[in-house]
């Protein structure tokens, strides 16, 4: 599941009564090992959990009956410490070795730990630029398929400007070598009066989501609009396939409204004086550059080697749009889901909110079918 800083939702009450007969809490409040903010999720080879607490910087590991064992990792700038803990995500690599990276401002290389906690080695990235890696997959002989971020140029607008954000797929070699792309975008993300910062995110920009469906191909969805590209590790563009959702909704100007008046309260809330510098921009961008709302939120392969579609969340409907494929991309379950939902080897993962509105992650052992378990959590079930 591809979640750095995890969106948490809220579910719906009649669903949240009955996962709650059926599902464990990860890293309760006030028990060993308590989650206060989880991230990234995922189950290790050895059978144990593994998830990211952006709080305290940690990686905290669990037995398969989520009780908690160790924790790895921890805020440092030393190899096997994170340098920025809010930009982490982690995988396993063939061998089962732990690895984690860090985005902008964090450690310039993948730091591979093995899965008692030790330090194994780190790959030092060969590249001169100025990056963050946002997310990465293990490949066979040691290489890493890399989602680099970099930093971008500005377009000067009549009275602000816009910055943009190259993304860009490479393989990393176990060397650090840095290969070419294999996808690349360049979208608008930032507003500011100044070209040197004092900046604030745009609304509805496209995303940029992509896993592994082999070890020769990878997914791309930019969430404009219901299609998903397999690509080659050489960048070839291989195939198209159909997300099994609808497409995306138009950008109106009443969202636009109440994306500004969202981002006025909020900033105005923490810091009044900077809205008034700098944050007062937001009424100058009465237009959207982009005209669709993303309708992805995530892409998965499952250990089946189905394909899950996460649609973006809806709040009016407290649930999002999800679906499974094949590898060939035959709709095999559609279901509309009260939360974020991953499927691993012997887990169906629930993120999710508690009550109070505190982040909390639920767990459920597998019955092993995809669509069974995906169904099992349909909305309203």
């Amino acid at each position: 599941m591809k979640i750095i800083l995890t969106a948490i939702f809220l579910l719906a009450a009649p669903f949240r009564a009955a996962l709650a007969q059926q599902a464990a809490v990860l890293g309760a409040p006030g028990t060993p090992g308590e989650l206060a903010y989880p991230g990234h999720v995922q189950e290790g080879p050895d059978g144990n959990i593994y998830a990211y607490d952006a709080v305290d910087a940690f990686i905290k590991v669990y037995s398969p009956r989520g009780e908690f064992l160790r924790r790895m990792g921890g805020e440092g700038q030393g190899p096997g410490e994170i340098a920025r803990r809010d930009g982490v995500s982690f995988g396993f690599t063939r061998d089962g070795r732990l690895f984690f990276t860090e985005y902008f401002r964090g450690h310039r290389w993948i730091t591979l730990m093995k899965l008692s906690g030790e330090l194994d080695s780190v790959v030092k990235i060969d590249h001169p630029s100025s990056f963050g890696i946002a997310e990465a997959a293990a490949l066979p002989e040691g290489r890493f398929l890399a989602e680099f971020h970099f930093s971008g140029s500005q377009d000067k607008e009549k009275d602000y400007y816009l910055y943009k954000s190259p993304i860009s797929l490479r393989l990393v070699g176990r060397d650090g070598a840095v290969g070419p792309e294999v996808k690349a975008t360049e979208h608008r993300t930032r507003i500011s009066y100044r070209p040197d910062g004092a900046d604030t995110e745009l609304p509805f920009i496209p995303r940029f989501l992509w896993c592994l469906l082999d070890d020769r191909t990878v997914l791309f969805a930019d969430g404009t609009g219901p299609a998903i590209e397999v690509i080659g590790l050489d960048g070839r563009p291989l195939r198209t396939l159909a997300s099994g959702l609808e497409g995306p909704e138009k950008v109106r100007g009443r969202d636009l409204d109440a994306w500004r008046e969202e981002r006025k309260s909020a900033v105005r809330a923490r810091d009044p004086d900077w809205y008034s510098r700098f944050g007062s921009v937001i009424e100058k961008y009465t237009r959207s550059i982009y005209s669709v709302k993303p309708m992805f939120d995530d892409l998965a392969v499952t250990p089946s080697g189905n394909i899950l579609v996460s649609g973006a969340w809806r709040p009016e409907k407290r649930s999002r749009p999800c679906a499974l494929l094949d590898s060939d991309g035959r709709l095999l379950a559609r279901a509309d889901v009260p939360g974020s939902v991953s499927l691993t080897r012997d887990f169906i993962f629930i993120i999710a909110s508690d009550e109070e509105g505190n982040a909390e992650v639920r767990f459920l052992k597998r019955s092993g079918d995809d669509r069974t378990d995906l169904l099992k959590f349909k909305a309203g079930s």
